[in-house]
Parts: structure tokens; sequence; C-alpha cells
């Protein structure tokens, strides 16, 4: 789908199938992008939520899949689909989604497991040390700012020196930003 930013730039962004059904042509809509870098090429890929887009850095992390690959498995597999097919070793769930057989999909199960259970621990961990949804909230507006700015070349830690003067949470997001951007433009 192509994006048209608020100053009128428009970006070729490829999502999976079910934001494409979702969408109509001058709504509104919100993404969270994975730039995919190669020697002859630079792909935005865009996702609805930013666990859809771990999940699919996941994916793609494995030998084999690649991220046109990742996006047909999140095309095909909605986040609960995927977390259960890894978590009870369902191979023929990753089957159904064209360009992986078998052998891919026990290696999709397998790298996976791993990476979800880590990543479970740490929720589990935040959760316990907040008790509060809304910290939650800003836990993903930081991961929000620390991609925008990823995005834009700086490096997370430089990101992460200067994030505790970003402002307050619950300030705006493009506030917060444009605060960090002039903390980080100095240090270049």
């Amino acid at each position: 789908m192509v994006v048209q930013t608020q100053s009128g730039v428009g970006y070729e962004i490829r999502v999976p199938e079910t934001i494409c059904l979702k969408s109509q042509s001058n709504q509104e809509i919100q993404l969270y992008i994975h730039t995919h870098v190669r020697e002859d090429e630079l792909t935005l890929y865009g996702f609805s939520s930013w666990e859809q887009k771990e999940l699919f850095q996941m994916v793609i992390k494995t030998t084999g899949v690649g991220p046109k690959l990742g996006l047909a498995v999140l095309s095909q597999l909605s986040i609960d689909q995927l977390t259960d097919a890894v978590f009870q070793n369902n191979t023929a769930a990753f089957s159904q989604v064209s360009g992986i057989g078998r052998k891919t999909a026990a290696k999709l199960c397998l790298d996976l497991k791993d990476q979800l259970k880590n990543r479970e621990m740490k929720v589990s961990t935040s959760s316990l040390q907040t008790g509060n949804e809304l910290d939650g909230i800003l836990v993903d507006q930081n991961q929000e700012l620390i991609s925008a700015l990823k995005n834009m070349g700086f490096q997370e830690r430089e990101i992460r020196m200067v994030l505790p003067q970003a402002g307050e949470k619950d300030q705006p997001l493009e506030e917060r930003l444009k605060k960090v951007l002039s903390l980080l433009t100095p240090l270049r």
C-alpha cells in the first residue's frame, strides 16, 4: 500500500493482507515500520501493532525466512494463532503459508519458542514491577519513540542515554520526539 504522510510524501509500504482488507482509500492509518535494508533496495514493512512488528522481526531471524515470507506468515496467521502454533509445535499451521515446507515450519517452531519465552518473561516481569496498565502504555510510547529515532539513523545506545530527558511520559509523542532530537543532534 502507499501511505501519504502529513507532509505529503508517499511511501510504499508492504503490509499484512489483514491491514489491506481493513483499510480504505484516504483513511488515516498508523503503522509500526520495519525498515529492511539490502545492498540494492530499501523496503518498508508496516504493522498495525508493536507486538506484530516484533513478531515479524523474530520470524525473519530464522534461517531461510526473509521479509517477504515473514509477511506471508503474518498475513496468514494472527499473533495468537502463531504463538499457539509455536508452543504446540504445530508445524501444519506454518505449512499452510505458501513457501513454507515441513523443515522451515519445524525450524520456525524451534527458533520462535525460545524467543517468545524470553519475551513473555520480560512482559511478566515488567507487569509485576508496575502493576499498572498505564505504565504499559507509557513503555509502548518509549518503544515507539526509540523505533522512530532508529529509523532516522540514531543508535539505540545514543537514544537510551537521552531518553530520560525527553520530558514527561504523558506528553504527546511528537513533543517528546522533538525534545530527543534536539538533545541528540548536538552529539553528532
